[in-house]
């Protein structure tokens, strides 16, 4: 048996500093905390790696480089070098288009991770915007990761957002991808910035599907939840949270822990 631990990053909007943020206490009672920042999101990253080593992916869902001035006043060349920081993975993406396709092109060069996005087509050739999916080995295991960036830009955002590309939600095309990863890989990890319900949906209506790492929709989840065999779970905003997912695989499949 093999313990892997899936760490994750969902709709930072560029808060790279701790801020003031209601939480409840241990007496369930609303107080002001400080919360986030990268500082202590590294620290938490350095953590778990050496509770697991060799034994941790890292995922960012997403809206990450868009939303505070700190972000938007160089159109995130500063932050750049600060996620690449904390060591990511993979990361799929939204907000990122408000800077246009060719800086989201630019960030993506800049990035030490890919961006994935199997539902991103450029209008004329039809070809794939992004990469759609990467696999990577820990402690032995090989994982599948297929990124689905949100699908609404072309529909409801500014027509710069996404000039000469086409956004569909991934449903008819992740089946074919989760084919191709299985041949050689162990585990089939959703990147998702759909948002929470469409993530649930997804599971329901896409087989073979073990983890979603959710994002979009800024839900503060304390545990995991199970839909068609897919494990789900996302971790609230602005860096206030880490989601943690502990993971023990083995020839009979997976069994997860709670999210932390």
């Amino acid at each position: 048996m093999t313990n892997l631990t899936i760490l994750q990053l969902n709709d930072l909007h560029g808060y790279v500093e701790p801020h003031s943020e209601l939480r409840r206490d241990a007496h369930g009672d609303f107080q002001f905390a400080q919360m986030g920042g990268l500082a202590r999101i590294k620290t938490l990253f350095d953590q778990a790696r050496q509770e697991n080593p060799g034994g941790v992916i890292a995922l960012d869902n997403g809206d990450t480089f868009h939303g505070t001035h700190f972000a938007v006043q160089d159109r995130a060349r500063a932050m750049v070098p600060l996620i690449n920081a904390l060591g990511f993975d993979a990361m799929t993406l939204h907000w990122e288009f408000a800077y246009g396709p060719e800086r989201v092109a630019e960030i993506s060069s800049e990035l030490a991770h890919p961006m994935l996005a199997a539902n991103i087509f450029c209008e004329d050739s039809s070809e794939l915007f992004m990469p759609p999916s990467t696999i990577i080995e820990r402690n032995g295991v090989r994982i599948g990761i297929v990124g689905l960036a949100c699908p609404i830009v072309d529909k409801t955002m500014p027509p710069s957002f996404s000039k000469g590309l086409r956004f569909v939600t991934g449903n008819a095309e992740l089946p074919g991808h989760i084919e191709r990863l299985r041949q050689d890989a162990d585990l089939i990890v959703v990147l998702s910035h759909l948002g929470f319900p469409q993530d649930v949906q997804l599971a329901k209506d896409v087989a073979g599907i073990d983890v979603i790492v959710s994002g979009h929709t800024h839900n503060r989840m304390e545990n995991a939840v199970v839909v068609n065999g897919a494990i789900i779970f996302q971790s609230g905003c602005h860096g206030s949270y880490v989601g943690r997912l502990d993971l023990d695989v083995s020839e009979n499949g997976i069994q997860a822990g709670a999210i932390a």
